[in-house]
């Protein structure tokens, strides 16, 4: 503690109080002991949520990458890896949706992966509105992006997804309605 102390130029005390406060905010974790000439001192680390302070340029990568399969990918077999990768995500959370009422289970699920949505009654039955989107700036810049959304959508519930609204083309929400597959 007095080495922290004394690179911030604060007492041990004042050091003390502060690491205190970091550990109870969860932003910091005990981490072993730090051997020293006198008596071992507690060790600390940053915990995951300490970590998600600083900043990511996930955005950053994201763009690139879709920049780079828009390139290289005819605009099918862009729309077929996007759909591809909705239906991935969507195998690893399906166990989170209840199959007896399966679109307010979704919007919730949605409302856990960041996305302001509510299940509503449409004209034509059951959609979800949503009032942003987790991946906006990357379906500015392409809205083959979408089709992640709408395979997650299909995958989850099991049903035809119409993409009715939609941010990227300048509307408020997007909106997606349920029908029941053509068989």
């Amino acid at each position: 503690m007095q080495a922290l102390a004394a690179a911030l130029g604060v007492s041990r005390n004042a050091a003390h109080q502060h690491v205190a406060a970091l550990e109870r905010e969860g932003l910091i974790e005990r981490a072993s002991a730090i051997r020293t000439k006198g008596r071992p001192s507690q060790g600390f680390r940053l915990s995951a949520a300490g970590r998600a302070t600083f900043p990511r340029q996930y955005a950053l990568l994201s763009r690139q990458l879709l920049s780079e399969l828009s390139r290289h990918l005819a605009p099918d077999q862009l729309a077929e890896t996007m759909a591809r990768i909705g239906e991935t995500l969507a195998s690893g959370v399906a166990d989170r949706i209840d199959p007896a009422d399966p679109i307010p289970s979704i919007a919730a699920l949605m409302r856990q992966l960041g996305y302001e949505s509510t299940a509503v009654n449409g004209a034509d039955g059951p959609e979800i509105e949503a009032h942003n989107c987790v991946f906006h700036d990357l379906a500015m810049a392409d809205q083959a992006i979408c089709d992640v959304d709408l395979a997650l959508l299909r995958a989850l519930s099991g049903k035809a997804v119409e993409h009715r609204r939609c941010m990227a083309r300048g509307e408020r929400s997007c909106r997606f309605g349920f029908k029941s597959p053509k068989g």
